[in-house]
């Protein structure tokens, strides 16, 4: 087996012989942006797209390696397509769990011909090179490659609209050491995309017709702290504002409860493109549970209510860990009161999934997996009363909604969404409707409310 050590390379040079690709992608939307920038790689350097793995000659899977439920479909996506590959056909693993767990990938799983780290997915152009000659008669080869610490390559050749809404991933890894998250073992240290790399990724977007931009990181509040700059995010955010006038939506995800600054909520209350909506996970809100993780910010009812003075209507997104080691049923108690006292808008809850590496691996007091999960249905179900009230208090409003499409082919139903809801994790507006323009924003009259979405009517 190969180990290959060379630097992170960003320009392709042309292929000698031009392969077939299909890449799967599997985790968050940090992985999505990932996945577009290795699709433009490889045409960069003239492979083609396949429409599914089958008829591939290269299949790439961008793993996720966060929690133990997408560790196994991660493995098992690899097993399957693995077991089905044709002879000559190549299968590349990149991505969180080959970061983490190379080694021991690369030991259990001999149907994959290669393993690349989720820091250097710059390099596909030269494994699928260096697979191809492998391929030849007497030649045998597997590659591990994993950046070297400290190294991250964020910089994307081009980018290629999907739809009327785009990621931008303006950071990636995290200086937080938080008990539960395996991150920084897999991402590294917090490192920003420079400001200017990030403004000419939106234009390409918003060229081609995108007219909402949702900013992802690990932590996206911490944006520009390691560029010497102060408040960068909010900087970031006005620079966005002033080159491209005409993009409708801004959207701010994975913002970090202690790096919320006033200048940040200060722009999202000022400037109309960016939305009065933030996505902030929480994890918990009792202050001895926030101890155990090493979350820092633990009065969280005066952080959610100093938010809301100043951003008037603004809609909270949060994700809370429920069953965390030591756990009481007061703390728990204590978290969904929260929830329905302080009324979070759009809110998602996860067990506690035990990662070796992390400090609350090894912590006493663990809560039974049984329990874990009927304190996440019972949140939940706290979150859900909260969500559909609200959502009733909007019968009536007009909205404008950015309609994406037919939910099913047929339908007499347009599906979209409101500022009040981000792409892939909030609710949809179903507007009723002969025909809509794709892509376009259009003023509707909300009729009903269901729990998450909403019923229209074009006005």
């Amino acid at each position: 087996m190969a180990t290959l050590t060379t630097p992170l390379a960003t320009k392709p040079t042309p292929a000698a012989r031009p392969r077939t690709f299909h890449i799967t992608t599997l985790g968050c939307s940090k992985n999505t942006v990932d996945s577009e920038a290795m699709e433009q790689l490889l045409l960069a350097s003239g492979h083609r797209r396949a429409d599914n793995a089958e008829q591939a000659d290269v299949v790439v899977v961008n793993t996720c390696g966060f929690i133990e439920a997408a560790k196994q479909e991660s493995i098992d996506t690899l097993l399957e397509i693995g077991e089905a590959k044709r002879p000559g056909q190549s299968l590349i693993a990149t991505g969180c769990l080959v970061e983490r767990y190379s080694a021991e990938l690369a030991a259990e799983l001999p149907v994959v011909d290669a393993f690349v780290g989720a820091r250097n997915w710059s390099r596909l152009p030269t494994i699928v090179t260096k697979l191809d000659e492998a391929r030849a008669p007497g030649s045998s080869l597997r590659l591990v490659e994993i950046a070297e610490p400290g190294e991250l390559d964020l910089e994307i050749l081009s980018r290629r609209a999907q739809g009327p809404s785009a990621y931008v991933k303006i950071s990636d890894g995290c200086d937080q050491r938080c008990a539960f998250c395996a991150i920084p073992h897999m991402k590294g240290n917090h490192r920003s995309k420079p400001r200017e790399l990030i403004l000419r990724e939106i234009g390409q977007l918003v060229e081609q017709g995108t007219k909402e931009i949702v900013l992802i990181g690990q932590d996206t509040t911490r944006y520009g702290h390691d560029l010497a700059q102060k408040d960068g995010l909010a900087s970031l955010l006005e620079s966005m504002c002033d080159e491209y006038p005409a993009l409708p939506w801004i959207r701010v995800m994975y913002a970090y409860p202690r790096h919320v600054t006033e200048r940040f909520l200060q722009v999202m209350a000022e400037r109309r493109q960016v939305l009065s909506y933030l996505d902030m996970p929480l994890q918990h809100t009792h202050p001895w549970t926030l101890a155990r993780m090493r979350r820092p910010h633990r009065d969280v009812d005066n952080l959610v209510g100093w938010m809301r003075d100043r951003v008037p209507g603004l809609v909270l997104r949060t994700t809370f860990i429920v069953g965390f080691p030591g756990e009481t049923e007061e703390e728990f108690e204590h978290l969904a009161e929260s929830v329905r006292r302080l009324r979070f808008s759009r809110v998602g809850a996860f067990t506690y999934s035990d990662e070796d590496g992390t400090a609350a691996f090894a912590m006493p007091d663990s809560v039974p997996p049984k329990l874990r999960e009927a304190r996440r249905r019972k949140l939940m179900a706290a979150a859900k009363d909260v969500t559909a009230e609200e959502s009733r208090r909007l019968v009536g409003d007009e909205l404008d909604v950015l309609i994406e499409g037919r939910p099913e082919p047929g339908s007499e139903w347009y599906a979209g969404r409101s500022w009040r809801d981000a792409p892939e994790v909030d609710g949809l507006v179903l507007v009723k409707a002969d025909d809509l323009p794709v892509g376009e924003m259009v003023r509707v009259k909300v009729d009903r409310a269901l729990t998450y979405d909403l019923l229209a009517r074009p006005i």
